[in-house]
């Protein structure tokens, strides 16, 4: 699988500047505050005593990557943002509704380049957040979408695409998950019951009240509950960002349902996603330190659908995954938004 991983984004990730590309696997992935390299033989290897040492940089927020004197490679890390989840809507009671769905994960990219290629610097802008879906303002109003997250870029030289927003959350009618972003290209949001498409290789956000499945570069959105259904459960993934959870819908009979639980990570470790649940969903993860260069967080939970009182709002997806999507509300109920999808990221490893 991990053989599939590297050759798949080693076809799809093609900037002209770029000498080499590979997905990093958890065997050889490279931790913040570790690395210490040396290029022998056009090589990455560990320094000998006195040797030149590698640098890991992070931009937490858009900036300029000045490469260090004498710099022979750098691998650059993109991720894209997440999409945001779909707010809830406002129904007549006995009658179905689902609950929002949930935002599409961003890309994760890579690219390795000379500072030749690099040159002077390189404009690293970072992908923002999807804003997650207005509630209903008013009764048989179905929730506003989900906003796309952002891409992320370096330079003219690699893009990261952000995911898809989630669908609102409609009346009679399942709510589609966001797309997952893919290389150069966003996810695309999801208006209705269809599920936003990725942007190739991301995944196709869940129609109808499904669980979204894994996708190693782009993860999509869980679909919104219909009829009394679960949210759907955002995609576990290892690297790209994951979807969020979608919110629970209302069956014809007035049952109520949870929200759906956001995309975990797995990276030697689960980083699990935002749980679901009556009330409001709770927001994705941020990785420790520790945890290798490339590791998105985890995306928010779906909100619980109530027939009185609040609707659970979505919750709000960590680094690169989608916010969770609102649960349902009948007349007398009062809605909620979605989630916001997180932020791009983008890590910078330098060889000497």
């Amino acid at each position: 699988m991990l053989r599939y991983l590297a050759l798949l984004l080693s076809l799809a990730v093609t900037p002209a500047a770029a000498q080499d590309h590979f997905f990093p696997t958890p065997g050889n992935a490279i931790v913040p505050g570790y690395v210490t390299m040396c290029i022998v033989a056009n090589l990455a290897v560990p320094c000998a005593a006195g040797g030149g040492s590698g640098t890991v940089t992070t931009f937490a927020v858009s900036g300029t990557y000045t490469p260090t004197a004498n710099m022979k490679l750098v691998d650059v890390y993109l991720l894209g943002a997440g999409g945001g989840g779909g707010g809830s809507p406002l129904q007549l009671a006995s009658t179905a509704c689902s609950g929002g769905g949930g935002g599409g994960g961003g890309a994760l990219v890579f690219g390795r380049f000379t500072a030749a290629q690099i040159g002077a610097s390189q404009t690293i802008t970072l992908g923002t957040v999807g804003t997650g879906g207005t509630a209903a303002g008013g009764i048989t109003t179905a929730g506003g979408n989900g906003g796309p997250g952002g891409n992320t870029s370096l330079g003219t030289l690699m893009v990261s695409g952000g995911g898809g927003g989630g669908a609102g959350g409609q009346l009679g009618t399942a709510s589609g998950g966001g797309g997952g972003g893919g290389v150069g290209s966003p996810g695309s949001g999801s208006s209705g019951a269809t599920g936003g498409a990725g942007a190739y290789p991301g995944q196709t956000g869940s129609a109808g009240s499904g669980t979204a499945m894994p996708n190693p570069i782009g993860g999509a959105g869980g679909a919104g509950g219909f009829s009394g259904a679960l949210g759907g459960n955002g995609p576990p993934t290892a690297y790209a960002g994951t979807g969020g959870g979608a919110g629970g819908g209302i069956s014809a009979a007035n049952a109520v349902s949870n929200g759906g639980t956001g995309g975990g990570i797995f990276m030697g470790a689960l980083v699990g996603g935002g749980a679901g649940g009556a009330g409001n969903g709770s927001p994705g993860t941020t990785p420790a330190a520790s945890f290798p260069v490339g590791t998105p967080g985890s995306g928010g939970g779906g909100g619980g659908s109530v027939v009185a009182g609040t609707a659970g709002a979505g919750g709000a997806g960590a680094r690169g995954s989608g916010g969770g999507g609102a649960g349902c509300g009948t007349n007398g109920s009062t809605a909620s938004a979605g989630g916001n999808g997180g932020a791009g990221f983008a890590w910078v490893v330098e060889y000497f």
